[in-house]
């Protein structure tokens, strides 16, 4: 099957801080087209900072996160059971893809938004009556659409990327319980995949503070976009942190049993038998086993991860202040 490069990662601009240049100049065309609209609405004003900023965002930021996957995946090579042709077909994998998933991609994020729209008009027809009618309805449903294709390929590319390394980390990579240091890429690129819809979702209280939708209005993107985040964020590491479980399982019975063979028929240590000189260790081990974690994480991972999760929330808590205090200035 012929590969082609993702076409979001197309529209990034190959060249030294693409990535940010890209951003900021989405961000300077999209924001004069959604303004255009909300300047001449008297309800229903489009979210023009939120369509545009959420844009600008997300192309860039799945850029960056692509090529840590693929610095991720050059990472684990060495713990990798592939050969040189197998690993390059992957790593292209986490870039590149066929036509059907990209089609497909866009047909759902065309759906989500139709559906969006009619939530927040309450009618099909009462929402193609204002798409019809108004330069600002009109923007409103076009820049919820872009938003929706946008944020469906991104996830649903992310989510193919998961099952890549959860699939590697499930069936490829050579696992020790002794040194689990060679799987933190794993917890690092759970959580960096999570980066791009924390992000998102940190983004939509600019939708209330707009003026022109309830925040409850928004519902349907927060809600579509929370259960990839849980998906994104685990199967990575699901598959490995089984294999782990079943690896710790199997070495503790092995040295329980080895253990259960000094013992005498009563179950107890004879104190003065030479045998107490291997069971000391035997102990010591058994216990090291039993206390190692069967997740690929670490300290660092876990506080990184935790700072991310706090951003969403203090957003939308500062939102509802700077909603209150303009409120009450009014």
């Amino acid at each position: 099957m012929s590969l082609r490069r993702i076409w979001l990662l197309r529209l990034v601009l190959p060249i030294r801080y693409g990535r940010t240049v890209t951003g900021l100049l989405l961000l300077s065309l999209l924001l004069p087209l959604f303004y255009a609209g909300a300047a001449t609405a008297s309800e229903h004003t489009p979210p023009a900072l939120f369509f545009a900023l959420i844009i600008a965002y997300i192309i860039p930021v799945f850029s960056f996160i692509t090529a840590k996957a693929q610095e991720t995946l050059r990472v684990l090579r060495p713990i990798l059971a592939l050969d040189d042709a197998e690993f390059h077909r992957i790593h292209a994998d986490l870039d590149s893809t066929g036509l059907v998933l990209p089609l497909a991609s866009i047909c759902g994020g065309v759906l989500g938004a139709c559906v969006h729209t009619v939530f927040i008009y309450n009618s099909v027809s009462d929402a193609m009556a204002t798409v019809a009618s108004s330069m600002p309805g009109f923007l409103s449903v076009v820049g919820t659409l872009m938003v929706w294709v946008v944020m469906t390929t991104v996830i649903v590319m992310l989510i193919r990327q998961a099952r890549v390394f959860g699939y590697l980390g499930g069936t490829i990579a050579r696992i020790s319980l002794l040194e689990t240091r060679a799987l933190l890429p794993f917890a690092r690129v759970s959580i960096i995949s999570s980066l791009a819809i924390i992000g998102a979702l940190a983004l939509f209280p600019l939708i209330n503070l707009e003026g022109g939708l309830n925040l409850a209005e928004s519902v349907p993107g927060v809600v579509a976009i929370l259960g990839p985040l849980v998906v994104i964020f685990i199967i990575p590491v699901w598959p490995l942190h089984k294999r782990l479980v079943k690896l710790k399982e199997r070495e503790l019975t092995r040295v329980s049993d080895k253990i259960e063979a000094s013992l005498d028929d009563s179950g107890k240590v004879d104190l003065e038998s030479t045998d107490i000189d291997t069971l000391l260790p035997l102990l010591t081990y058994r216990r090291e086993i039993a206390q190692l974690s069967t997740w690929p994480f670490n300290l660092g991972n876990i506080t990184t991860l935790a700072f991310y999760l706090i951003i969403p929330p203090l957003t939308w808590a500062g939102a509802a202040l700077i909603e209150n205090l303009v409120d009450s200035l009014l």
